[in-house]
């Protein structure tokens, strides 16, 4: 008797973290779609042709990079003021927007957002070509994005041989 309840004991918690997981899982691909759904909008605001096409490279290289679609997708959301929420996807290119509070992040020398702003120009600079969009200079933050690039292929490396 005692060894079923240490069977029950191991067992719930496994399967409330795998249920856990696979919540969190959705989420952050739901996230992901909304983001490649903002840029596809936007793109097409700005009269750019192969929006979609964009907008899959754009959200596979993210993937590649990032870590939290959901962080990222508060990110994009925020970096507009609550008042110009509604007009984000018609009027203004959110890359450029990115790309003026990344040069006030280097400003006040905050790393913390400087890599967060980097990390979201670094795939539009990637699918730019696509659309005949500019691409914005990051290369002083090159070595953080291809570092963060080498440990998320290397945690996926570890998931597999554990497999």
């Amino acid at each position: 008797m005692n060894i079923l309840r240490c069977k029950i004991i191991i067992l719930a918690p496994l399967l409330l973290l795998s249920a856990c997981s696979s919540n969190h899982e959705k989420l952050e691909e739901k996230a992901g779609i909304e983001i490649k759904d903002k840029l596809t909008k936007s793109c097409q605001a700005n009269n750019y042709s192969y929006c979609e096409i964009y907008g899959k490279c754009y959200i596979n290289i993210f993937n590649q990079l990032n870590e939290s679609a959901q962080y990222t997708l508060k990110l994009l959301s925020n970096i507009m003021p609550e008042s110009e929420q509604n007009t984000f996807n018609m009027q203004k290119n959110p890359m450029d927007i990115i790309y003026s509070k990344l040069k006030d992040s280097e400003e006040k020398s905050d790393k913390n957002s400087i890599f967060n702003y980097s990390a979201m120009l670094y795939p539009h600079n990637q699918c730019s070509s696509i659309i005949n969009a500019k691409s914005y200079d990051i290369t002083r933050h090159q070595y953080h994005i291809d570092k963060m690039l080498y440990e998320k292929k290397s945690k996926i490396i570890m998931k597999n041989l554990d497999m």
